[in-house]
C-alpha cells in the first residue's frame, strides 16, 4: 500500500520557482515607484519651481512600501502551501499592487495637473 501524503511537506523547488517568478512581476512596480520616489521632487523643482513640501511623499513611500511588503505577506503566507497555493497568493498579491500602483499614478497625475494649473494662471 502507498504511504500517505497529507503529512509529507511540499517540493522546495517548486516553490522557490514560483517566487522567482513572482519576484521577477514585482521587480516592475518596485521600480517604477522607486523611480519616482526618486525623480518626482527634481521634476517638481525644476518644471514648476514649487517647493519640496507639494510632493505627496505618502503616497510615493507607500508606492515603494507596498510591492515589498505584498511579496512578503505572500511568500510567508504560502510558504508551508504547495506551489500552486502560492502561485496563487502571489497573483492576487501582484493584482492588489497593481491596482494601487494604477491609482497612486492617478493621484500623482492629478497633482502634477493641479501644478501645471497653477504654473499657468500665476505665472
Amino acid at each position: 500500500m502507498s504511504e500517505n501524503n497529507e503529512n509529507t511537506p511540499p517540493r522546495l523547488f517548486g516553490r522557490l520557482a514560483v517566487m522567482v517568478v513572482a519576484g521577477a512581476l514585482f521587480a516592475y512596480p518596485f521600480w517604477t515607484s522607486l523611480g519616482n520616489l526618486l525623480n518626482l521632487p527634481s521634476y517638481y523643482q525644476a518644471q514648476f519651481g514649487v517647493s519640496v513640501d507639494t510632493v505627496p511623499w505618502a503616497l510615493l513611500v507607500a508606492g515603494v512600501a507596498l510591492p515589498v511588503i505584498t511579496f512578503g505577506a505572500a511568500a510567508i503566507a504560502g510558504w508551508k502551501r504547495g506551489a500552486g497555493s502560492m502561485a496563487l497568493l502571489f497573483t492576487a498579491g501582484f493584482a492588489a499592487v497593481s491596482a494601487t500602483a494604477l491609482s497612486i499614478l492617478a493621484f500623482e497625475k492629478d497633482i502634477e495637473l493641479r501644478l501645471v494649473i497653477d504654473f499657468l494662471t500665476n505665472g
